[in-house]
């Protein structure tokens, strides 16, 4: 995730444009995108779904966390799943990032036109960057394979992680770089993601394992 590329997941077409996106039935894709929060935030979690139009709420929470299965990488060929759930300040600032990510991918936008529509966001104040330090859990770690027919996840891309929002940060201001990723994996790492560019760049904590935080 970090360093190097994931593969992809096997996907469905969505949209006009025969975009690969896979689709989950929706109860399975609500209870994996609640699965990235730790145990006692996902019942007041707010919860949305991705359909054929993109991201719509599948029901509304009251703790101030927004959680779902993240596909923005599927805009450069990456179909891994990332169940994320965004506190207060990412609901506000990275959510509305992602929301417009998923509507522009099942428009079958290209790479490039969605990366030039996000960057106009940024530019004409649409979107904003988090203004305070805050935290994205993903405890369900990148999901490469999920299947449908029994709910499970068959195969991770990167494991239980805490995100950590840093905007305009990067692996050389924390001293990390490749080799210290090979020598040490484990070492926190910055991520920028497919969808805001150092505007949503995150550092990367991985999480102890715990098998009550993965889908069963």
């Amino acid at each position: 995730l970090l360093f190097i590329s994931s593969g992809s997941a096997s996907a469905q077409s969505v949209g006009m444009h025969s975009r690969a996106l896979e689709l989950l039935p929706r109860e399975q894709e609500i209870e994996l995108a609640i699965s990235a929060a730790p145990e006692h935030l996902r019942k007041e979690a707010t919860v949305y779904v991705f359909g054929k139009k993109g991201y719509e709420k599948a029901r509304t929470g009251t703790n101030g966390f927004i959680c779902l299965v993240n596909r923005d990488g599927a805009q450069s060929g990456d179909n891994t799943l990332r169940p994320t759930c965004w506190d207060m300040e990412g609901s506000a600032s990275i959510v509305p990032v992602m929301l417009r990510v998923g509507e522009l991918l099942a428009q079958g936008k290209s790479a490039e036109e969605i990366k030039r529509d996000i960057d106009t966001g940024y530019s004409d104040g649409h979107f904003h960057e988090p203004r305070k330090t805050g935290i994205a859990y993903m405890l369900s770690g990148d999901v490469k394979k999920f299947d449908t027919k029994t709910g499970k996840v068959m195969s991770l891309g990167f494991p239980p992680h805490y995100m950590i929002y840093a905007p305009g940060v990067t692996n050389a201001d924390i001293g990390m770089s490749k080799e210290g990723y090979k020598i040490n994996p484990s070492l926190p790492a910055v991520y920028s993601g497919y969808s805001g560019g150092s505007h949503t760049a995150y550092i990367i904590v991985l999480a102890s394992e715990d098998k009550g935080q993965m889908v069963h």
